[in-house]
């Protein structure tokens, strides 16, 4: 399956281009402003790219608002030569706090991602306790399926009574694999997939067999929140057969 475009994937060339049109756009005022002033424009530019799409487009950003205040701003222009080491200071530095404050602008926009998650999921967890109310453990599973489907980005989900062979999300939302990769907010799940324990009154009623999209990172809280939605549908499988 093809991997799905990402904001930041994106970003990066758009980081580039913005930082270049703003270095042009200031030319006509070149001999008007001082260039510490052009510098700390193009700075706001690698913020904003940093804020909206990642780390990767803030350090896109930095590298060319740094190359362009250098062809555009200092002397010899249109040469990549620097006349003097004020220049060359200030256009090092450009580079340094635009990448340091891409990072940091990126790291912002993930901590309230993540902050967003942490109030939003136990949301969908009563959203299935109501379910859980009164009807039947079919319905259960529904609704489990289709919080998952969001809170993990899946392309696909079911509920299984055999056994399978994929890694299972712990309780605690950890997930023991040889290798991992780190996307964004978290750890990309398996392309193979991953399963969910869904137990109740110590048995195991089956899995949730969970399909996710390539390239998308899934926080250890959300992981979380998933094993708590399969201890509900356990829950509900497990008073169904107690009646």
């Amino acid at each position: 399956m093809p991997r799905r475009t990402t904001v930041e994937d994106i970003g990066i060339p758009l980081g580039a281009l913005g930082a270049l049109a703003v270095s042009g756009a200031l030319v006509g005022v070149r001999g008007e402003i001082q260039p510490e002033v052009t510098a700390l424009a193009l700075a706001v530019v690698v913020a904003l790219a940093g804020r909206l799409a990642g780390r990767g487009a803030g350090i896109s950003a930095a590298l060319m608002a740094a190359a362009s205040f250098d062809f555009m701003h200092t002397q010899p222009y249109l040469s990549l030569k620097i006349a003097n080491s004020t220049d060359a200071l200030t256009t090092v530095l450009l580079l340094l706090v635009g990448i340091v404050v891409g990072d940091l602008a990126s790291r912002a926009g993930r901590d309230r991602r993540r902050a967003h998650a942490l109030r939003s999921d136990p949301v969908g967890i009563s959203r299935v306790l109501e379910v859980a109310r009164g009807t039947s453990p079919e319905d259960v599973e529904a609704s489990v399926r289709a919080e998952l489907l969001g809170l993990l980005q899946l392309r696909d989900c079911w509920f299984t009574p055999d056994e399978v062979r994929l890694p299972v999300i712990g309780p605690w939302g950890e997930l023991d694999l040889p290798h991992k990769r780190f996307v964004r907010d978290g750890f990309e799940l398996p392309l193979d997939g991953v399963a969910i324990d869904v137990t109740a009154y110590g048995r195991r009623y089956g899995y949730l067999v969970c399909q996710p999209e390539s390239g998308v990172g899934v926080t250890i809280e959300r992981r979380r929140v998933a094993a708590e939605l399969g201890n509900v549908l356990g829950l509900a499988l497990g008073a169904s057969a107690a009646a």
